[in-house]
């Protein structure tokens, strides 16, 4: 039996361990009434005392040169770019290369025998004779994506370099050792529809997250609260990232100086605003709706796709995230992994108590993860 948490940190409250198994019903969870307590928490990381300053650096080139792909192919989104695969999901060439640059960057940066990546993506589809079109966007994608960094320039990849570099997210993970965790393209129905999306990258260090990137290009460096898309002065596009025992931080995806975010220090409920998925299909809009009316809460709920929520909760844009899968619906870990760091890193240091959600599953076959989900 797994246990999941609901957490608080921001609000004086909320903080019940449910024991749930596989035939949980999720409309079952809130009908006793909700306790009202805050519980500290102790969070014990071997890595807490180690430094991953090189696999950060490598990790924000890395994303933040897939964002750079992805944003040219959102750009000029074409309705060939839109396939399905078997799951019926939408994935477009931004996904692949966004998932080739990853590899390639994180594998040249930090020269590992022993590189480790978990990802969403396979080369499977783009091995038959009808994706060899689609292969060759992709290549030139990612070769001139590498091209536009000077310090890979010089040898451009071929077919089957750029096949390599995808399934080099095969990986099966497991508990010991370094793994990367990478969702490409986190968000892929709202890159289609040019809203939100994220390159979500972790790593995982024996089996606890210890950092996480989430490049976010169409996020606005200022609240979502206050975003006017309608505003051509208005400038989007935000880099999160956390390293265990250091602090969140956020940029802009163009270079600016980092500054250390914190969640909000909102102690009302009523005065709280919680994120929720965009997609009806990927949460209980009802149930979400209910908690939060039990709560308190007086906004209407801010539908964001994609892990941009947590870089929005990470800088205090609200304080609840809402997230209950419908029945049958199995989180991965790239869904979650990059995110989660984002938020409990700056959390860890705040005088409130917190009881954070751990560990994650590492199998890619989708073992629910400790955030079905999570009140900030």
């Amino acid at each position: 039996m797994a246990t999941f948490t609901v957490s608080s940190g921001t609000i004086n409250s909320l903080t019940r361990t449910l024991p749930l198994t596989k035939n949980t019903k999720p409309h079952s969870l809130f009908s006793l009434s909700i306790s009202l307590t805050l519980k500290a928490s102790k969070f014990t990381l071997r890595a807490s005392s180690m430094s991953y300053d090189k696999q950060l650096a490598a990790a924000k080139k890395a994303a933040s040169l897939a964002a750079r792909l992805c944003q040219k192919v959102q750009k000029a989104l074409l309705q060939a770019d839109v396939q399905s695969k078997s799951d019926k999901s939408p994935v477009t060439v931004a996904d692949y290369g966004s998932q080739a640059v990853v590899s390639v960057v994180l594998q040249k940066e930090l020269d590992s025998a022993s590189f480790s990546l978990v990802a969403e993506e396979d080369s499977g589809d783009l091995r038959k004779e009808e994706g060899k079109e689609t292969l060759q966007r992709i290549m030139k994608l990612v070769n001139e994506t590498l091209t536009s960094d000077e310090t890979y320039g010089n040898a451009p990849l071929s077919e089957e370099d750029v096949l390599a570099a995808i399934d080099s997210g095969r990986s099966v993970g497991g508990p010991s050792g370094q793994h990367w965790v990478l969702d490409p393209i986190d968000g892929t129905k709202g890159f289609v529809r040019g809203d939100q999306y994220a390159i979500a990258l972790a790593l995982l260090d024996e089996g606890k997250a210890v950092l996480g990137v989430l490049a976010c290009p169409n996020l606005p460096l200022s609240s979502v609260a206050s975003h006017n898309p309608q505003d051509p002065q208005e400038k989007v596009g935000c880099l999160f990232y956390a390293q265990v025992g250091s602090g969140t931080y956020m940029q802009s995806l163009d270079g600016s100086t980092p500054i250390k975010v914190h969640v909000t220090d909102l102690d009302n409920p009523e005065e709280a605003a919680f994120f929720e998925s965009f997609e009806a299909a990927h949460s209980l809009h009802d149930l979400s709706s209910s908690i939060a009316k039990k709560l308190g809460v007086r906004a209407p709920p801010v539908r964001i796709d994609s892990q941009a929520k947590y870089g929005a909760l990470s800088r205090g844009d609200g304080a609840i995230y809402l997230r209950f899968p419908h029945k049958g619906y199995r989180e991965k870990i790239w869904d979650h992994a990059a995110g989660y760091l984002v938020v409990a890193e700056h959390l860890r240091f705040r005088s409130l108590p917190l009881k954070v959600p751990t560990p994650y599953s590492h199998e890619r076959s989708g073992r629910p993860v400790s955030l079905f989900w999570q009140i900030i």
